[in-house]
Formats: C-alpha cells, structure tokens, sequence
C-alpha cells in the first residue's frame, strides 16, 4: 500500500468481522467486498488512486488525497455552454480535475451554477437555507463538509453547495431513504484526519444510498470511516480528467458549469 506522508491511510484489508457480515445494500456489500482486496496506488505527490469493479458492473475510481500537500479550487466555465473535465485540466495543470455542484440551462444556452457558489471570493448564486450542504475550500486548510442548515460559510474563499448530504460531521449516516436508482455518482467524504475521498462512480452505478454506504464507519458495514461526506452533481455531469493518466479519465455525457480542480501547494 502507497503511504501519503504525515495522513493514516487505511488498511482495506483489514475489516471488522461485524464489516463484512454486516446487513446492508446488495451492491454496496458487493463494493465493499471488492475494496476490501484493493490497495492505493501512487498518483501524485500526497495523492493516491484506485479504480475497482463490480460482478453486478459498478466501476469505481477513487481518490486519496492529502490537502497538506494538495489544493482545491471552484473552475467556472470558459465557454457559455459549459467546460469538461478534460479542457480543464489542460488550462490549469492540474493533478485531477471532476465535475462539482448542479448548474441550470438559459434560454441562450449559457449555463448558470444552481445552489451557492463562491469563486474568488465572489458570490454567484443564491444558497439553498436547508437542503444539502456545503464543500468548502479554505486556501491553507483541509476542505470541509458542512450542512445547509448550519448556514452559509464565511470565511473560504470558494465554496460549492450541493445535496444530499451523505454523513453530516460527526459520521451521522443522514440517509433516510433508497430509491434504488442506480446512477454515475460524483461523492467527496473528509475523514477525521482531514484526509478528503473523491469518489466517481460509473459502469452500472450506484443509488446515493449505495454509494453513501461505501463511506461509513467499518463497524457499520462501510469501508473509508468517513467523518462527513457530500455528493455533487451526477449522472451525465460525472467526469473525471487525470494528468498524465488519460486511462483513468471519465467522460461526462454533458458540458458542466464548474468542476473542481486538485493541484499541488
């Protein structure tokens, strides 16, 4: 297993008895038990990867990252129409690069972010006041994930809101329901360590439920022990573009209206 400096990674391995018994979605145990036999892989500098699959065809790339070493920012759209993952990674030299809150269509075809949304420390849309939640990216420390409800971030200088919110802080499973759609996900968890999780999810997909599932404690039938976990925006915005590993890129069905970039401090 690749060791990120100064972060505990975790030994997927190594699982509770009560983990891999545990009652729970049929395709989110079947996740759970491949990654049980998976192992990180360097990327980058205080990045991590590994990409599994499912017998049922759930594709997963996941994402390690440490943010002592690593920055996230809010990338807007060049064009009107919407930018890719993969135009953005050109532009801005960055390690990776996947897609980030929903966006909404004028009748001129210019996108617009839908949900708050911070660049530059500059507003440009209104924020939901109870629904979903809040990935915040400060400049000097590790992102955090705080729900709607908790009230608008003042201090970061980007923010991106989205909905659901998986896991509030604290690891409180705030699912409540299953609809059992499985779809392309897009999900970011932070990990008591401040480590922060992205996690793509394509092939046949996950419902949220499902893909929230991956993020709990171990002794609750999950795998990563996240401390809070949001998903952004999915189904055909899911994209991925990574440097120097084109084979591990995701192509969205659909142009977005902002994507988050991971680059080196």
């Amino acid at each position: 297993m690749t060791a990120l400096s100064a972060v505990a990674l975790l030994p997927l391995h190594v699982l509770s008895p009560f983990a891999m018994n545990a009652a729970g979605p049929p395709r989110a145990l079947e996740a759970v038990a491949v990654l049980m036999e998976a192992e990180w892989q360097a990327l980058a500098d205080g990045i991590d990867f590994m990409e599994v699959g499912t017998a049922l065809g759930t594709r997963l790339t996941l994402f390690q990252i440490d943010p002592a070493k690593n920055r996230f920012e809010v990338v807007q759209q060049k064009k009107r129409e919407g930018e890719r993952a993969g135009s953005v990674l050109k532009r801005t030299g960055a390690s990776l690069v996947f897609n980030g809150g929903f966006f909404g269509r004028k009748e001129d075809g210019e996108l617009f972010p839908v949900g708050y949304m911070r660049d530059d420390g500059h507003a440009h849309s209104s924020a939901w006041t109870e629904t979903g939640g809040y990935l915040v990216l400060p400049e000097e420390e590790a992102p955090e994930i705080l729900p709607s409800k908790a009230g608008l971030p003042d201090k970061a200088p980007e923010v991106v809101q989205s909905r659901p919110i998986v896991l509030e802080p604290g690891g409180k499973w705030a699912m409540r329901t299953n609809e059992q759609d499985p779809q392309k996900r897009t999900l970011v968890c932070r990990r008591s360590d401040k480590t922060i999780i992205v996690m793509l999810v394509w092939g046949q997909g996950l419902s949220l439920y499902e893909a929230g599932w991956l993020f709990r404690e171990q002794d609750r039938g999950g795998v990563f022990g996240c401390d809070s976990a949001l998903a952004l925006d999915g189904g055909g915005s899911t994209q991925l573009a990574v440097k120097d590993k084109p084979e591990l890129d995701i192509a969205g069905l659909t142009a977005v209206q902002n994507l988050i970039a991971v680059l080196p401090r």
